[in-house]
């Protein structure tokens, strides 16, 4: 009987949220998962750019972009 309540005891102070652990954000906003539709050689190109990444091949594009008189398509944080 004790070296059941000896385990259960153990199993608690192991794992759970510990502060400062896990990956720290890339982004200071949100991100939003989202469903978008592309062609094969899009998504061929998009992953290209992003090192393998799909989703940092399309953040690229849209962070690098310019409209056609040259102002850029995305603006800045402030």
């Amino acid at each position: 009987m004790t070296e059941s309540i000896d385990n259960t005891t153990a199993r608690r102070l192991r794992g759970g949220r510990r502060p400062g652990a896990g990956r720290p954000p890339a982004y200071r906003e949100p991100l939003l998962r989202k469903t978008v539709t592309l062609p094969v050689s899009y998504v061929e190109q998009l992953t290209t750019i992003g090192h393998g990444n799909l989703s940092d091949g399309i953040r690229f594009l849209a962070e690098n972009s310019y409209t056609i008189i040259g102002h850029r398509w995305l603006r800045a944080e402030p």
